[in-house]
């Protein structure tokens, strides 16, 4: 799928489709003022400046809009720009559409608006990225995470390690291509430091990216352990509503129960979930047991719960085991006694277990912080840039490799410099195509097809 044309003046309604109060409608391109001014009545003059304009079809009225025109380059797209606010029926804002498309338009491709912020040279492309997460945002963690991105924070930091990279690449350069040896010699110790500095901070950004696909998506949470162990009223607690059915009796829960909610401004999806029964579980219960695992080897923290106030169990045995086996590489385990207002029968637990009570609450305030303790660190470090995106976990990782690649170079006895220079070059390139300095035309298309028409 390659990219579309460009040079075209486009259109598309920049608000969701659909009867409301208001509707905007967008023309961005070379003859975007041409095109409005021909079913528009009076022409707006001057630069971002609002006026009340006619809209028309021939001689009849459409609607009476506020029209704005943004001049090259100082508009979003970096081309001529007219915004059209007029009344949100259906009917109006398709008339509109129909009357650019009629007068020289065509209707905007997904992202199309956006892509040409990029061309031009207004964003880069993981600012480009971070005005879809912007749009998609529904927490205030993840608005905060895409605002700053947006805002050129991610850039900036990448943009400067970039440039550290390419002084040091024409440092090196600039010795093999010293055959006279006219140029002092270069101080290792210095340039490995730098060259470090640049790995380290790569290394230090790509760590984020587990909190952050966190904060972006909703961190995955998922209650699991034996039956009967207080489970489902863990969930209905942490919720505030009973959300999933409790009952003394041992295996209530068959299936696994979603729900969402929101912590200090982060989004949890809490799965509840079968039982891990260790006897001889019947064949409904064995495959609440098989789906419970399944949400287990997909969660980002697993809440290991044990009842306070019974003995340990075969069944409690087994669930620690199967946390352990199923739990990824990167899954938390966060240990919960459960029914810590009653009778305690097992040892009072310590700062590696957290004591609760679905009853009265006691706990609930600790568990919640435990939850989102790295999405909070993210932000408490002052790591305002926080990743997000696959694609730029994946050029960071490719950086740190190079430069790791380049340390192992550099500490043989007689290194290899048009080695060393290739992984300066490479690790140079993967920044490069985080910011969309060097991406493919197919990359470019992927991510802002991804958009919305209108942005």
């Amino acid at each position: 799928m390659g990219l579309p044309d460009t040079n075209a003046t486009i259109v598309a309604q920049a608000t969701p489709p659909g009867a409301g109060a208001l509707a905007v409608i967008r023309l961005s391109g070379p003859s975007a003022f041409r095109t409005a001014s021909a079913f528009l009545s009076p022409v707006p003059a001057g630069h971002a400046r609002a006026r009340l304009a006619s809209v028309l079809d021939g001689e009849r009225l459409v609607d009476r809009a506020v029209v704005l025109f943004y001049r090259s380059p100082r508009s979003y797209t970096g081309d001529d720009t007219v915004e059209i606010t007029c009344h949100g029926s259906p009917y109006v804002v398709r008339t509109v559409l129909n009357l650019a498309v009629r007068n020289g338009a065509r209707p905007a491709e997904p992202g199309e608006f956006t892509l040409r912020a990029f061309l031009n040279g207004k964003l880069d492309l993981a600012q480009a990225e971070a005005v879809g997460q912007l749009i998609e945002a529904g927490s205030e963690a993840a608005h905060r995470a895409a605002i700053t991105q947006a805002e050129g924070l991610l850039s900036e930091k990448v943009r400067g390690m970039r440039r550290e990279l390419v002084s040091l690449m024409a440092e090196l350069e600039a010795r093999l291509d010293d055959s006279y040896e006219e140029l002092p010699p270069l101080d290792w110790k210095d340039f490995l430091r730098r060259a470090a500095e640049v790995r380290e901070s790569a290394e230090s950004l790509a760590a984020d990216y587990g909190a952050g696909r966190g904060i972006r998506d909703g961190l995955n949470v998922v209650i699991a352990g034996a039956p009967n162990s207080g489970k489902s009223s863990l969930l209905n607690a942490l919720l505030g509503y009973d959300r999933a059915m409790v009952s003394g009796t041992a295996g209530t829960t068959r299936d696994t129960l979603e729900a969402g909610l929101e912590i200090d401004g982060f989004p949890v999806l809490l799965t509840d979930t079968a039982g891990l029964n260790a006897g001889r579980p019947s064949p409904l219960e064995r495959e609440g047991i098989r789906r419970a695992g399944e949400a287990i080897a997909k969660a980002g923290v697993v809440i290991l719960v044990k009842d306070a106030s019974a003995h340990e169990s075969p069944a409690d045995r087994l669930a620690e085991r199967e946390v352990r086996r199923l739990s990824g590489a990167g899954t938390r385990i966060v240990r919960v006694r459960s029914k810590s207002d009653l009778p305690a029968k097992r040892p009072v637990a310590g700062a590696r277990c957290l004591a609760v009570s679905a009853r009265t609450g006691a706990g609930l305030p600790a568990l919640r912080s435990a939850l989102i303790a790295e999405q909070k660190k993210v932000f408490r470090d002052g790591a305002q840039a926080v990743i997000t995106s696959a694609r730029h976990f994946s050029a960071l990782s490719a950086a740190a490799r190079e430069l790791r690649g380049l340390e192992a170079v550099m500490r043989k006895r007689r290194p290899a410099l048009e080695l060393a220079a290739e992984h300066l070059r490479a690790a140079s390139d993967a920044l490069a195509g985080l910011l969309g300095e060097t991406a493919p035309e197919e990359v470019l298309a992927e991510i802002f097809g991804r958009f919305c028409v209108g942005k």
